[in-house]
């Protein structure tokens, strides 16, 4: 009986321990996605979207008329000598403040599990992206991309910048992970991009967005995301991607760039 009773105390105080250690996991992952859902917010001189009647923006003018024929003309591009260059987030805003914070432990485990991550893109994208070129860069080489600055942004499997990867394409798209928007921006002309600012609502998270490359996320019926959020399943994620981006290139494959809407298409 006492025995009993003291296998009993011992599966509690075992128990005990679990739950803390639980409860301990739960805190430390609440607190990564409290930081990084700030401080992300910041990094890449990215803003939080702001509602509006954006419906009356300028960049709906043409939306209706041209929506089709641009999304047509993208993936047309892409396929035709075109690239998808993946950004990958560095998480540095998150991670250096943590540490300015003295969170030292936390900081690691936010960078353990970034380069985790981003190596898990970088490995289902080169096994399974087959639609076209891609090449994979950190975030804070963002102006780089939006200015057509390629030389020494790229890395390898192993996270390093490598400055033998060159990217010549003369259109690419960027594909990253992140949340879609009910976008506030119709169609946007290159001269216009560098300053249009995205004030839609969020809609979800999903594990890869298709975006131009002054990164405004594209329209449909461009295939412009693919839903998901588990490591295990990104090479299942981008095989799909990479399928549906087939498809809707054969369904348009003779399909006539018209000169007005080359503007869009960059």
């Amino acid at each position: 009986m006492v025995l009993k009773l003291n296998n009993f105390k011992y599966l509690s105080q075992n128990e005990d321990c679990q739950t803390e250690r639980s409860r301990s996991l739960l805190l430390t992952s609440f607190i990564i996605f409290f930081l990084s859902f700030n401080f992300l917010a910041q990094e890449d001189d990215t803003k939080p979207p702001k509602v509006n009647n954006f419906k009356e923006d300028s960049s709906f003018i043409a939306f209706s008329k041209y929506r089709e024929s641009v999304a047509k003309a993208q993936i047309i591009s892409l396929k035709n000598g075109g690239a998808l260059l993946v950004r990958l987030k560095t998480n540095a805003n998150t991670i250096n403040r943590l540490k300015a914070a003295g969170s030292m432990d936390l900081a690691t485990q936010v960078e353990r599990e970034t380069r985790v991550n981003n190596k898990a893109i970088i490995r289902a994208y080169s096994n399974e992206f087959k639609f076209c070129a891609v090449y994979f860069f950190n975030s804070d080489c963002s102006d780089s991309v939006k200015h057509k600055s390629l030389s020494g942004i790229f890395v390898d499997s192993n996270l390093v910048v490598n400055s033998s990867i060159v990217c010549n394409a003369p259109f690419y798209l960027v594909a990253e992970q992140g949340t879609i928007y009910d976008s506030s921006l119709g169609l946007v002309s290159e001269a216009q991009a560098s300053k249009a600012s995205e004030k839609g609502t969020p809609a979800k998270e999903v594990f890869m967005i298709i975006k131009n490359r002054f990164f405004i996320q594209l329209n449909k019926p461009f295939p412009y995301y693919q839903q998901g959020y588990s490591v295990k399943k990104y090479a299942d994620y981008v095989k799909k991607m990479n399928t549906t981006f087939s498809d809707f290139y054969n369904k348009n494959k003779t399909f006539v760039i018209p000169t007005e809407v080359k503007q869009y298409v960059y």
